[in-house]
């Protein structure tokens, strides 16, 4: 009887290292080193982009950006407005993001950079650059008819990222979570800035750990043509027109003199005084005249988005109060760039 269930015994190990043996296959090795692996596959940071980018312009153009009930806060839980509103993402760090040291490389932060200031700007910008992009094709076509020429060719508009800045606090370990909440924090004539914070989400009652900022800014062209963002967050029903007596005769809402010094006209020419030229530097978003929704939709959207806030609480004068604000806290960041480039120009 004991011969019988030590030959069962034997045959019952066999048969567990045969199944542990093709389970450990390179096949099986290489299907698990993908799954834990899957944010850093081929196509799938595409992915990440088209997800929110999708979601925000086409297939929920409609959905309000604050459903109702819903407070319209900051990070600190304050009342404010919906453009300085963070916008919120959340990921892992697998282990092809870590370094030698076995934390999240340098390099990869970009990337989630990249994800978390599309789900923003795709949405605070929705359907402000079809509005404008409709409403400027017209100016050119109106403006040949009067100089007699032919009708211009419609040319797609742009959102394009300018420059990033990081700074790194803790490191993220791998398969850590963590979040990525962006927003508005200023804009001028020709770039919005975005602040981005990679936070770590608090644990037992406790606050969140910053683990590491970044400053963005994005400038939005139509061919040659800089588009200010002041003109597009009003096109997207975020913020009121200027009372008559505070706009600036010299600086209109968009032209080649608002995009600084002269915009060159051909991809050879790639730095620009103030900065670099969108034909070079990386396109976030590009839409042409048959990707924009219809006006009506466009329209519905944008009294969505209107319909949002309050324009008595937040009028022309306190949005202006807290953009320059905002400006004031990046405009170290703003210097630096310019004169980063005076540096290597000499």
């Amino acid at each position: 009887m004991s011969s019988i269930q030590g030959a069962l015994s034997i045959e019952s190990m066999r048969n567990l290292l045969a199944v542990a043996a093709s389970l450990a296959s390179w096949r099986t090795l290489a299907l698990l080193l993908a799954l834990i692996n899957l944010k850093s596959l081929p196509f799938v940071w595409h992915f990440r982009l088209l997800y929110h980018f999708v979601g925000n312009l086409r297939l929920k153009p409609n959905a309000p950006l604050f459903p109702k009930g819903k407070a319209i806060v900051d990070a600190q839980g304050k009342p404010t407005h919906p453009i300085f509103v963070s916008c919120g993402t959340t990921s892992r760090t697998p282990l092809l993001e870590t370094d030698y040291n076995l934390h999240k490389s340098n390099s990869t932060y970009f990337t989630d950079l990249d994800v978390s200031r599309t789900a923003l700007v795709s949405r605070i910008y929705s359907p402000g650059v079809g509005i404008v992009s409709k409403e400027l094709d017209r100016e050119f076509l109106e403006t040949s008819k009067k100089e007699g020429k032919r009708a211009p060719k419609r040319k797609p508009i742009l959102v394009v990222l300018g420059s990033v800045y990081c700074s790194f606090k803790r490191e993220i370990k791998p398969f850590e979570l963590y979040e990525m909440h962006s927003k508005v924090i200023s804009w001028d004539k020709k770039w919005m800035y975005i602040l981005t914070c990679f936070m770590r989400p608090a644990k037992g009652g406790g606050e969140k750990t910053l683990l590491a900022t970044a400053l963005s800014k994005y400038v939005v062209k139509k061919g040659r043509l800089t588009i200010s963002p002041e003109r597009l967050l009003r096109a997207s029903g975020f913020i009121p027109a200027p009372p008559a007596e505070s706009q600036d005769k010299s600086a209109p809402d968009s032209s080649a003199e608002a995009s600084a010094i002269g915009t060159p006209a051909s991809g050879d020419e790639g730095i620009t005084a103030t900065g670099v030229d969108g034909s070079l530097v990386r396109e976030v978003l590009k839409m042409s005249d048959d990707q924009i929704l219809g006006r009506e939709v466009l329209e519905e959207q944008k009294k969505s988005n209107s319909d949002s806030w309050s324009s008595e609480e937040w009028n022309w004068a306190r949005i202006e109060q807290e953009r320059l604000r905002g400006l004031a806290v990046v405009q170290g960041y703003i210097n630096l760039d310019e004169k980063l480039h005076q540096e290597w120009a000499q």
